[in-house]
């Protein structure tokens, strides 16, 4: 079978009978090392259920799945094919099973039992393996709910050892400074470097370190304007190089060390044991290359805080009745936020979309969809999301005083001299255990690529394949029997595809 690109894998998920995956060969160059990348091809089922979005997938022991919608806050539970939907949690406060006024999170329990954690009421919804809530209990540690509740991915995904245990990441401490800084004068410590995997009865609260990653460094900057307000910015990192975790389902924590791309493994034991070096295609980066991605990522981020000065000026006008600073003017190049009232007063030269989105006037409500597209920062799909009439009007402000002008914020950029020498193998998140024990390990590739590169590495700790997602997919979640489960957007909204690997 011909792997498929574009806008055809929609088309093609939905007409292909129920299957194994099938996996074709991408042609590779005489330098790449380890197996050739395969590409996805077909998948088994695709889901039709209006989604805004998939966070996270579970899959009960019948082979149903729950589906985390962060976006609409909807649990749902689907059967085998996909398709047939029963809601778990709903969004509606006026019911008994509420999800909760914000994104929360699935993490895999003991028993086949699912762990739904809210962040917002810091209640834990014990949901069991038929995918019926059971019982609610509180978080455990309350101070880090953000860190095993992302729906990023960006500290890892947490999970449950044999011993009944929640594994997470948390970050280390820094330290109390030295000299006490001047009464006023706030004391912004320098970011700890690396984190820590620990692991937490949930009956006792008493936590266990089980190892430690290095993560990208990061400085922050304390500035003080005229009127002595205190701004606090971090300094951008051209090139993050970080470790990364994932927990195997034998409660086994692997570290992949991104230095010399390998991976240690800790039993639930204590035992490390670790793998050699995984095969990949280092690059190096010369000093005029960092110089230059310093001042590539320097400009980008100037240009994005001159956007956002500029649209904080419009607001400020505005909402507050003031007048333009004198010699404000707006570049060619603007582009204006979504939001703006009709009505106002704009500067000279001020150039608006042709589907721009306004605020809504007085008395009309706000179109949901419009409302899902600029929380998301994508662009509208078909329909009424395309051009929706407006979205929530800013609130407007009368008499009092006004707060001051707003600045632009000055863009500091880590040195080419903090950069690696050679190209980091992996990124935040970009490591994840299925259910056989295998690390699926995204890579960062040499050159641009139509859609992520996993390294699958088995518990041997040995690379035995290369897989390619097709553009637009992204990995979410893992089931028995070699079974992947990705979301994909395509015109018609968010879907899950189940894949089965031969």
């Amino acid at each position: 079978m011909k792997p498929i690109n574009g806008c055809s894998w929609l088309a093609a998920l939905l007409i292909v009978p129920a299957a194994a995956l099938a996996q074709t060969e991408v042609p590779q160059t005489a330098a790449t090392a380890g197996p050739p990348v395969q590409r996805i091809s077909t998948a088994t089922a695709l889901s039709t259920e209006q989604l805004g979005s998939i966070t996270s997938v579970r899959e009960l022991p019948d082979g149903r799945v729950l589906v985390n919608d962060g976006t609409r806050r909807r649990l749902l539970l689907m059967d085998t094919t996909l398709r047939t939907v029963e809601v778990v949690l709903d969004s509606l406060s006026e019911i008994a099973n509420t999800y909760g006024t914000r994104p929360a999170a699935l993490i895999p329990f003991r028993g086949d039992t699912t762990l739904f954690v809210d962040p917002a009421s810091y209640a834990i919804v014990v949901i069991d393996p038929a995918g019926k809530p059971v019982r609610v209990r509180s978080v455990w540690k309350v101070q880090e709910i953000g860190y095993y509740t992302s729906s990023t991915g960006m500290y890892g995904w947490p999970g449950v050892d044999s011993k009944g245990r929640i594994v997470y990441r948390i970050p280390a401490q820094p330290a109390p400074p030295r000299v006490r800084p001047p009464a006023g004068v706030p004391y912004i410590p320098s970011q700890p470097d690396s984190a820590f995997i620990i692991a937490v009865d949930l009956d006792t609260r008493m936590a266990d370190t089980l190892g430690y990653i290095r993560i990208p460094r990061s400085e922050m900057v304390v500035r003080q304007s005229g009127e002595g307000f205190f701004f606090l910015d971090q300094a951008v990192n051209p090139m993050p190089s970080t470790d990364e975790w994932a927990l195997l389902p034998d409660g086994t924590v692997a570290f992949v060390r991104w230095r010399d791309y390998r991976v240690e493994y800790r039993t639930v034991d204590g035992t490390v044991t670790s793998s050699g070096k995984l095969p990949f295609e280092w690059q190096r980066i010369t000093d005029d290359d960092k110089q230059r991605m310093v001042d590539s990522v320097r400009a980008v981020q100037q240009k994005n805080a001159r956007n956002s000065w500029i649209s904080s000026i419009i607001r400020w006008v505005n909402l507050y009745n003031r007048d333009y600073p004198v010699g404000f003017t707006i570049p060619d190049d603007y582009v204006p936020t979504p939001g703006f009232a009709k009505d106002w007063i704009f500067p000279t030269g001020m150039k608006f979309p042709e589907n721009y989105m306004y605020a809504c006037p007085p008395g009309v409500e706000p179109n949901s969809a419009a409302i899902r597209v600029v929380a998301s920062g994508n662009a509208p799909a078909t329909g009424a999301a395309r051009t929706p009439p407006c979205v929530p009007a800013p609130v407007m402000f009368g008499g009092g005083t006004a707060p001051p002008v707003p600045t632009l914020r000055p863009i500091t950029v880590m040195g080419a001299a903090e950069m690696p020498d050679y190209r980091p193998p992996i990124g935040a998140g970009s490591v994840r255990a299925d259910a056989e024990g295998n690390l699926w390990i995204r890579t960062n590739p040499p050159k641009p690529v139509p859609g992520p590169v996993y390294d699958i590495v088995s518990r041997q700790g040995e690379l035995v394949n290369r897989l390619q997602l097709p553009p637009g997919y992204t990995l979410v979640g893992f089931g028995k029997d070699k079974v992947v489960y990705l979301s994909m957007r395509d015109a018609s909204g968010i879907h899950l595809a189940r894949i089965r690997l031969r």
